[in-house]
């Protein structure tokens, strides 16, 4: 048994609505939690055809598009549906849903239906979702029994709409059975870094950084892993490598032939490429903002202020100068990931569902990641 594999939930039946992007690697994504905690999972699935075409769009239609949410998709509500059905004919002890920014909205409208407590968690930075909140559906938060949160500082926020008493703070996870450190082939091009992902990405800093290593004629090669559209306009330097639609066989061997992960960011929550390369074994290089620093600390990485380029270039030609300044961290990096093995975050979310399911207080859980 792998350590995202987990017993069923035997005292408790719990149904969790998950959803996937194509940007998700086979072992990545939040709905690996469901798996980890042994939940009957409802997946939004995207249908093709002619009718189910027909059918999203008089949705669309006729439901009148909802500013606050950000992916909402007929398939969605479809899910949602779904499980109000299921819990007429029989009632789950807990309802979790698992992307609350993207995929709640009409369980909330329709809670009266619901016969069990909902748990729900939000990835988005809280200035996504505050409009929602404080505003349009404020009226509708008394609907959600616990708030779970993957970065602190969204504590502060989703106490203040919920109560702190509703709010707990449980990290994303990650696959360390799949991504983990193997066998690095010797560099021929001097330091190798890897970026990766296009959500809140500091585009400008990234661009700023790989010119100013070109200009001061570092031995760096970028490999950057994106969707074209994001791509960074340094793309035309030879030493820039574009990655796009490939296998998470080879996104690993790129993690963990890089010296570093090279993710800024203009915001944050919980970052799956942060945790990849973590548990790869390959320091990262980011920023102190958001959730970031809740996954990345001065053992295993580098954080820096918002924007900054000088002392980046200056640590990666550092790197350049003295390899081990980054191999040095390698095995504290895989040692972080392993705080956030799906294994040990599902433990605590089961202790969750048994608490929140018998209407115990969370104090019971303990509020804080240990």
């Amino acid at each position: 048994m792998t350590e995202a594999a987990s017993p069923k939930i035997e005292e408790l039946r719990v149904i969790c609505i998950a959803k996937r992007w194509d940007h998700h690697t086979a072992s990545g994504g939040y709905d690996q939690l469901a798996h980890a905690v042994g939940a009957e999972v409802i997946m939004r699935r995207t249908n093709r055809s002619i009718r189910r075409r027909v059918a999203a769009r008089l949705w669309r239609e006729f439901s009148h598009p909802k500013p606050y949410l950000v992916d909402y998709w007929y398939e969605d509500w479809l899910a949602e549906r779904r499980v109000l059905r299921d819990s007429r004919r029989c009632p789950p002890d807990l309802v979790h849903v698992l992307y609350g920014d993207e995929q709640l909205d009409l369980l909330l409208r329709q809670r009266k239906e619901l016969p069990c407590p909902l748990v729900v968690t939000f990835h988005l930075p809280t200035s996504g979702v505050r409009e929602r909140f404080e505003k349009t559906q404020k009226h509708l938060l008394s609907g959600i029994d616990l708030a779970v949160v993957v970065a602190r500082n969204q504590l502060e926020d989703f106490g203040n709409w919920l109560g702190a008493d509703r709010v707990i703070y449980i990290p994303h996870g990650i696959n360390t059975d799949q991504f983990c450190p193997g066998k690095r082939l010797p560099s021929r091009e001097g330091v190798r870094l890897i970026t990766v992902g296009d959500h809140l990405r500091d585009w400008n800093a990234i661009d700023k950084i790989i010119d100013r290593c070109q200009a001061q004629k570092l031995a760096v090669r970028f490999d950057i892993v994106a969707r074209k559209h994001r791509l960074s306009t340094s793309a035309n330097y030879t030493n820039v490598h574009f990655h796009s639609g490939i296998s998470e066989d080879e996104l690993i061997q790129l993690y963990r032939e890089a010296d570093s992960l090279l993710v800024p960011v203009t915001d944050a929550t919980a970052n799956n490429a942060a945790l990849e390369a973590l548990g790869c074994g390959t320091p990262v290089i980011s920023t102190m903002v958001g959730g970031i620093p809740d996954y990345v600390d001065n053992t295993c990485g580098w954080l820096f202020e918002k924007g900054e380029v000088n002392r980046i270039v200056d640590l990666i030609g550092e790197i350049c100068n003295q390899p081990e300044i980054a191999s040095s961290r390698r095995e504290a990096a895989r040692t972080k990931a392993l705080d956030f093995r799906w294994k040990r975050v599902a433990e605590k979310m089961r202790t969750v569902y048994e608490n929140v399911a018998h209407h115990r207080c969370l104090e019971a859980v303990g509020a804080a990641w240990k």
